[in-house]
């Protein structure tokens, strides 16, 4: 398919142009505080305020992770990325849509959809800020693509990262999200506010909103 291969060739020039380092080490199980960084709740209520000009969004509820059900808990509660987990759990590549974009000096804030490459169902909306100046080269030409999971074009180019997730969430899908999820308005939606660090100093390069569709592989 055309977009396996212009995929296929955004990886190989990512790959070219960054700089290599280390490989982060085996993921970590772990849990985190119900609260979030700053940053989530201002990530979440434009997207949901975009969703629905005009109405205050209903705000989630947010949880420990020992309060999310066994599948959720199993995709959200960890420090590694969620584009390799998606794939391990879908048993398919994840395939990016760019619904919004934004950027502002050196911050990248973005809207996506990961959906399954065969499948086509919808498994994750991301809402995420990406650190523009915290990115090698190679990082940066392929997030400008727009082709890419964030998480996987980090993996590519060989950058060892992290995720602290600072709080896990639910929320009700109103009539636009579900749209998006292709799932029944009113369904639960269970989600993590996170960073991604970097293993090597720290530094930060993205604050994310996870938000999983709740769908799972037939």
């Amino acid at each position: 398919m055309p977009w396996q291969l212009a995929r296929s060739w955004l990886w190989s020039a990512a790959r070219a142009a960054c700089a290599r380092t280390p490989m982060a080490s085996g993921p970590v199980m772990m849990t985190a505080p119900s609260l979030p960084t700053n940053d989530a709740p201002d990530l979440l209520t434009d997207f949901l305020r975009s969703q629905s000009p005009g109405r205050e969004p209903v705000p989630p509820l947010w949880l420990d992770g020992s309060g999310l059900p066994d599948v959720p808990r199993r995709l959200l509660v960890h420090d590694h990325g969620m584009t390799a987990t998606l794939e391990a759990f879908w048993g398919e590549q994840m395939r990016l849509s760019v619904l919004h974009t934004e950027e502002k000096g050196n911050l990248l804030r973005r809207h996506v959809l990961l959906s399954g490459a065969a499948s086509g169902t919808p498994a994750e909306l991301g809402l995420i800020e990406i650190h523009l100046d915290a990115l090698p080269p190679g990082a940066l030409f392929a997030v400008r693509q727009r082709r890419i999971p964030f998480g996987a074009i980090l993996s590519a180019c060989g950058v060892s990262f992290k995720s602290r997730p600072a709080g896990f969430l639910r929320l009700v899908a109103n009539d636009d999200l579900a749209r998006l999820l292709r799932v029944t308005p009113g369904s639960a939606i269970h989600g993590r506010a996170t960073t991604l660090y970097a293993q090597t100093d720290a530094r930060v390069l993205a604050n994310a909103v996870e938000l999983l569709s709740g769908h799972q592989p037939a």
